[in-house]
């Protein structure tokens, strides 16, 4: 009757011992299955990335906008002018030709998209002239060449743009010799630059 009790005894802790095992394997299992419902992430629709209709109609005014780029913000307002100032009180042209006498400028009033990229919309200006002096029976040929960089943004005033003037002063005629010029204004846009080009002469004084 001991041994017996004995043996009852000792199988009941062995039966405890089990239990206790096969619950803490349950608590793990069930410990790693919350761990991985944490880290699922739900997938999205399978045309998250495309653009609807909806939001084209809402772009499409911000896309235009942007491959026509820099522009002129009014006709004739990029090129030559008679003055040198802000405004242009008698607009020259591009190619101005040989100038009469008195104070010129070129100038620029240009329109930006509204939309940018980081580094902003810029204008190169650059002048080139060739110089040439004659004193007495003797001629000599300098160059004279000029040229910056400006940054420009889009504005929402409607009497007149983002303007540089005056970008270069000319005055003619000239005590350092005749001057034959070419200027350029180059806008660099996202795509292919757009680039104003022209010319003009100073007689010698």
């Amino acid at each position: 009757m001991k041994h017996t009790m004995l043996l009852l005894t000792a199988l009941g802790v062995i039966w405890a011992c089990g239990d206790t095992e096969e619950s803490k394997k349950s608590n793990d299992a069930e410990v790693v299955n919350e761990n991985d419902d944490i880290n699922v992430i739900p997938r999205g629709p399978e045309n998250s990335g495309a653009v609807t209709p909806e939001e084209l109609d809402l772009l499409n005014p911000f896309l235009s906008d942007l491959r026509e780029g820099i522009r002129e913000f009014s006709p004739n307002s990029i090129g030559i002018c008679k003055g040198q100032g802000k405004d242009c009180p008698e607009f020259v042209g591009l190619d101005a030709g040989e100038l009469a006498e008195g104070k010129y400028m070129i100038r620029g009033d240009f329109q930006a998209p509204k939309l940018a990229p980081e580094e902003g919309w810029k204008v190169k200006f650059s002048v080139d002239c060739e110089i040439t002096k004659k004193t007495g029976d003797t001629t000599s040929t300098t160059t004279k060449n000029y040229s910056k960089e400006y940054k420009i943004s889009h504005v929402t005033r409607t009497e007149y743009g983002y303007r540089l003037s005056p970008l270069y002063n000319i005055e003619s005629p000239s005590s350092r010799g005749k001057h034959i010029c070419t200027w350029s204004l180059t806008g660099q846009n996202l795509s292919e630059p757009v680039v104003w080009k022209g010319s003009y002469t100073i007689p010698a004084k």
